[in-house]
C-alpha cells in the first residue's frame, strides 16, 4: 500500500471513528495541555480514563502537551462549525446562549477573538428551566465533576438494598461553603440516614433542590426559612450513611439533587442545569 493510500485510509478511519462508533454517538478532538493527564482530561470531558484509552488505541497512560486526542463529545454540549465572517458574539447570539458561557464551554480557545472558519468549538445546551441558577460551590472549591446521576449505590439502612444514586457528588474540602442554586422555601432540614446533614429548598410548586452531606448549616437556614439565590446555606461534608452523627465514611462532597412532585415525587437528572450553572 503506497503512502497516498494509508494516508486515505486512516482518514476515513478516523472520520468513521469520529462519527458512527458504537457507544461513542459522537466525538470531539481535544489537544493536551501542559501538565494535563487522562484523568484531568476525562474529567474535563465527563469520561473515563478507560474510554480515552479504548477511543486512541492507548497502552498506558502516556501523552504530551499538543497531542490531539479523541474524546466523546459530551451530552452537555453541541458541537458547531465556524463559519465564514463568524465571531464568538455571533455564534452566541445565533444559538441563544450568552457570550461568557460560549467562551468558558471552550477553554482550549487561547483567544476567543481569534477562530477561523471550519474550527469546531462547543457550545452550551440550555436546560429547560432555571437558566438563572448559580452553581451551589464557589469556583476554585471543587474537583472537576463527571455525570454519577442513576450509579449504583450499594449503602442502605439494613445494608440489603442496592440503589440508585439520586444526584451529582462534587468533591470539596469539609467546610466548603454551600450556596443555594435557586430562591425558595427550606422544606427539610435536620439528618438523614442516607444524606446525613441535609437541606431541602422547594424552588416552584413542583420542584424541590436538595443539598446533603453538609458539615454544618448556616446561621438561620431551618424549616419554613426563605434562601435567596446565592444565598450560603450550609458547608460540605461527609455526612450520612448511619444514625445521627455518622461521617467519615467517604471523602467530603456535596451531593445535589432535584426532585419533581408531580406526578409523583421523583428524582431527576440535575447534571444538565449544573453544567449550565458552572460555565
Amino acid at each position: 500500500m503506497n503512502l497516498r493510500m494509508k494516508k486515505l485510509v486512516c482518514g476515513t478511519a478516523l472520520a468513521a471513528l469520529l462519527t458512527v462508533s458504537p457507544g461513542i454517538g459522537s466525538a470531539a478532538s481535544y489537544t493536551v495541555q501542559k501538565n494535563d493527564t487522562l484523568w484531568l482530561i476525562s474529567t474535563k470531558q465527563g469520561t473515563t480514563v478507560e474510554q480515552l484509552k479504548k477511543l486512541n488505541g492507548f497502552t498506558s497512560d502516556y501523552i504530551t502537551a499538543g497531542q490531539k486526542l479523541i474524546v466523546p463529545a459530551p451530552p452537555e454540549f453541541t458541537s458547531v462549525s465556524v463559519l465564514p465572517g463568524d465571531t464568538m458574539w455571533i455564534i452566541s447570539q445565533r444559538h441563544g446562549v450568552p457570550l461568557a458561557k460560549l467562551i468558558a464551554a471552550n477553554p482550549q480557545l487561547t483567544n476567543p477573538n481569534n477562530i477561523w472558519t471550519g474550527l469546531e468549538i462547543r457550545v452550551p445546551k440550555k436546560p429547560s428551566a432555571y437558566l438563572n441558577g448559580v452553581f451551589p460551590l464557589a469556583k476554585g472549591t471543587y474537583t472537576p465533576f463527571s455525570n454519577n446521576y442513576a450509579e449504583a449505590r450499594s449503602w442502605s439502612a439494613d445494608g440489603s438494598a442496592v440503589r440508585a444514586h439520586e444526584g451529582v457528588d462534587m468533591f470539596a474540602d469539609k467546610g466548603t461553603p454551600v450556596y443555594s442554586a435557586m430562591a425558595g422555601t427550606v422544606v427539610k432540614a435536620g439528618w438523614n440516614e442516607y444524606g446525613g446533614w441535609r437541606v431541602t429548598v422547594r424552588v416552584d410548586e413542583s420542584t424541590e433542590f436538595y443539598y446533603a452531606h453538609l458539615s454544618k448549616y448556616a446561621a438561620g437556614v431551618k424549616v419554613g426559612a426563605t434562601v435567596t439565590t446565592g444565598q450560603l446555606i450550609g458547608y460540605a461534608g461527609s455526612t450520612g450513611y448511619g444514625p445521627e452523627g455518622t461521617e467519615g465514611k467517604f471523602l467530603p462532597h456535596l451531593h445535589f439533587g432535584i426532585y419533581k412532585r408531580t406526578p409523583t415525587y421523583h428524582a431527576i437528572d440535575p447534571y444538565l442545569y449544573m453544567k449550565w450553572w458552572s460555565l
